[in-house]
């Protein structure tokens, strides 16, 4: 099989996960947004800092407003949580809202 014809499979099944998911509705940039922080919160077990984020290969090219945007969006949601004071920057996934 060619690679794009794995590279078309692979995207019809991320389709398909993402609406079992219920997340079908979210724009493509929350979606990049969360999997950044669920990457990098797995692997360091703890609160990631924004900077941290944007570092992030999903998100390093993403222009800040729309990554902010995409924040308070998935905050407001459920789907990401800020921890500690108003100004620390520190958010963990909710991953439970996926099951």
């Amino acid at each position: 099989m060619s690679d794009i014809k794995y590279y078309a499979e692979l995207r019809n099944l991320i389709l398909q996960m993402e609406s079992d998911m219920s997340i079908a509705s979210m724009t493509e940039i929350e979606k990049k947004v969360i999997s950044a922080l669920i990457i990098l919160s797995s692997k360091e077990k703890k609160p990631i800092h924004l900077d941290q984020i944007r570092e992030h290969p999903l998100v390093k090219s993403m222009p800040q407003p729309s990554l902010y945007r995409a924040f308070q969006t998935l905050i407001k949601s459920g789907y990401i949580d800020k921890v500690g004071t108003e100004r620390s920057g520190l958010y963990v996934p909710q991953t439970d809202r996926f099951s």
